[in-house]
């Protein structure tokens, strides 16, 4: 999938740090039947060429739930159901 359709055709349904609430949105979407995509970033990430110290591997790693625009609704619905 090309850069394009992602931005456009992809909506933020969910961000979280936590790898409970990872798997607990994951299982529930899974259980569902809707297809998502997770995109994974650390909070202090680096740019190429710059030093790094192997602390950074410790670092939160920030989840980002994507879903198709027309299946949001049904998302939230879904995570509104998780208990947290």
């Amino acid at each position: 999938m090309s850069l394009f359709n992602f931005l456009f055709n992809k909506v933020l349904i969910h961000t979280t740090l936590n790898n409970d609430d990872y798997f607990n949105v994951a299982q529930a979407l899974k259980k569902e039947g809707l297809n998502f995509q997770v995109k994974n970033r650390s909070r202090n990430s680096f740019s190429p060429g710059q030093h790094f110290s192997g602390n950074e591997f410790r670092e939160p790693v920030i989840y980002d739930f994507f879903v198709k625009k027309e299946d949001q609704y049904k998302a939230q619905a879904i995570l509104s159901t998780i208990r947290r």
